[in-house]
């Protein structure tokens, strides 16, 4: 039996072990840009948020942001977005969670494209009835479609995209601070993933709406979820 009617999936740290790839494609840009390598700390917390925002946390302007995203993406794609893989034990709670009703959706801060194709290459887009990801900076957008330029943004996108009535129960799945935090300012409950790239104690502190509940490996998903 389901304790929730939808369930949102963060793809890096949570559905897929990808931090080696993005880590390699964040150095060439200081690397391109000729600009001095940030501690090795502070490039891991690159995990997560919005490239854009994580380049002007270290200093870069709007321009240089940019100007390293556009690295980021071309690189990202000639090498990084190979260095994925899905989790062990992954695959197993997505078909149960299928098997009983609940409708999935990734909700991404990752670049919607490179969300589609990683999500596709690993064989994982049978799973999930939509994929959500950030939308470009500069791109033109479908008529009606709005942008999304952070976590709340997405996971609004894919919550309206999923909900079928507004008695509807959602769970948000992540990794990071910024996961908590969008389940908490969307008003859904939240499963912390700590096998993924964030802290435990960040996620205590970004989800201010009641008490997490926390995994250590993919199995204990499917237990949050279904009696």
């Amino acid at each position: 039996m389901k304790k929730y009617d939808i369930a949102l999936f963060d793809l890096d740290g949570t559905l897929s072990e990808s931090g080696e790839g993005i880590l390699e494609c964040v150095r060439m840009i200081f690397r391109e840009m000729d600009r001095p390598l940030p501690e090795e700390e502070e490039i891991r917390r690159f995990i997560g948020p919005p490239m854009f925002e994580s380049l002007k946390r270290v200093g870069f302007d709007e321009a240089d942001a940019k100007v390293g995203v556009e690295i980021y993406k071309r690189n990202f794609l000639k090498t990084g977005i190979y260095k994925n893989k899905v989790y062990d034990g992954m695959i197993p709670v997505l078909e149960a969670l299928k098997a009983e009703g609940v409708r999935l959706g990734v909700a991404s801060t990752k670049y919607q494209a490179f969300t589609d194709r990683i999500i596709k290459m690993l064989e994982l887009d049978g799973y999930f009835d939509i994929i959500g990801g950030s939308t470009s900076l500069t791109g033109a957008l479908p008529e009606g479609e709005k942008h999304r330029h952070n976590k709340i943004d997405v996971m609004n996108y894919v919550i309206d995209s999923l909900r079928q009535s507004p008695d509807d129960r959602v769970v948000m799945i992540g990794d990071t601070k910024y996961d908590a935090d969008g389940a908490a300012k969307v008003g859904c409950d939240y499963i912390g993933c700590l096998y993924g790239y964030g802290s435990r104690q960040e996620m205590d502190e970004y989800y201010t709406v009641g008490k997490p509940m926390y995994v250590s490996e993919p199995s204990g998903i499917r237990k949050c979820i279904l009696n």
